[in-house]
């Protein structure tokens, strides 16, 4: 009797324990691009800004620009590039560590691209794509045509 007890009370016992349900939901978004990061780049580690001769880490989402003769990590840019939009500045991908070693090579090769303005972001090709696709509509035959002219074809 004693041992019959002892089995219902172990049987009793592990039918109320539940298993562990510990669930662990990690969010880490290391190297998700920002907005204003060129369009058409899977990856990237640093963007070159040649308007501005600093670099973006994508990974740390910091700002390394240099200031007299060092080179300073910031999560902002400070006040004198205040005036920089980066959604239509050139920036140039790097996936090299401590780019900023081969700034000058880096300044020289980039400087033509300092007051380009036509390189597009990732927000603006979304942009772009979402104005495109409410713009289509599909003919009797099922073929999708685009409700612009042929000439405007491929400009927003």
């Amino acid at each position: 009797m004693k041992k019959l007890f002892i089995v219902m009370m172990l049987v009793s016992g592990m039918a109320a324990v539940q298993p562990a349900g510990a669930q662990v939901h990690i969010n880490v978004n290391i190297g998700n691009q920002p907005q204003w990061g060129p369009y058409g780049y899977n990856q990237a580690r640093y963007y070159y800004l040649p308007e501005i001769n600093a670099y973006y880490d994508v990974y740390n989402r910091t700002y390394i620009y240099q200031d007299r003769r060092s080179w300073v990590t910031t999560r902002q840019l400070p006040r004198r590039f205040a005036n920089i939009n980066l959604y239509n500045t050139y920036k140039v991908v790097i996936n090299t560590t401590d780019p900023w070693r081969d700034n000058r090579f880096h300044r020289n090769r980039y400087d033509r691209y300092r007051y380009d303005h036509t390189q597009v972001s990732i927000r603006d090709y979304a942009y772009r794509n979402d104005k495109r696709d409410k713009n289509v509509y599909r003919n009797n035959h099922g073929n999708r045509n685009y409700a612009h002219s042929r000439n405007d074809r491929g400009r927003y």
